[in-house]
């Protein structure tokens, strides 16, 4: 734990809405409204258009795999691409490999659309990238994959993290900071 005593106390004694995780929610939570207006304006939502790009980029994906892709359960997945099935922009046809299972592929309407909403993306992309600059842009691109990679691969099967070791330390610094008569 390299914290440096400004650092610690800065995280200790700011309000909950200026935490980095707090700035973070907020970003994904602005980021998740623009996109879902602008993908509102073609019909799509945004699990829906993740499910095409990703249906598009991966080639007889199955219904298991679209879900992890995807970042949601095999059941909203079903949901998802039922929708899709019925707009026409997704076909179920034969694995590659034979046997029972499906994969799914793109409609030629759904690959239009697909190429439209990912236009819509790049756009607010692109809007990101003019407001930050295009260091500050690939410096936040390379620091959220760092991120999300230590805060995913980290966790075990006992249900520990890195991070656990800070736990205590802040218990004890909340502890000081707090009035003696309560304690």
């Amino acid at each position: 734990m390299a914290d440096t005593p400004d650092v610690r106390n800065r995280l200790e004694n700011v309000s909950v809405s200026e935490h980095l995780l707090s700035k973070l929610k907020r970003a994904q939570a602005a980021t998740r409204a623009a996109i879902d207006a602008d993908l509102a304006r073609i019909g799509l939502t945004a699990p829906q258009f993740l499910a095409l790009a990703h249906i598009a980029e991966n080639a007889d994906v199955s219904g298991a795999e679209l879900a992890r892709l995807c970042w949601v359960t095999p059941q909203a997945i079903v949901a998802i691409v039922a929708r899709l099935r019925a707009a026409g922009l997704v076909r179920r046809v034969p694995a590659a490999g034979g046997g029972r299972s499906l994969t799914m592929r793109l409609t030629d309407k759904g690959a239009g659309l697909v190429k439209t909403a990912f236009a819509h993306g790049y756009a607010i992309e692109r809007y990101i990238l003019d407001i930050l600059g295009p260091d500050a842009y690939h410096a936040l691109h390379g620091s959220l994959d760092r991120v999300a990679d230590a805060l995913s691969e980290e966790s075990t099967v006992v249900k520990t993290a890195p991070w656990d070791g800070y736990v205590e330390d802040a218990f004890a610094a909340l502890r000081a900071r707090s009035d003696p008569a309560d304690a």
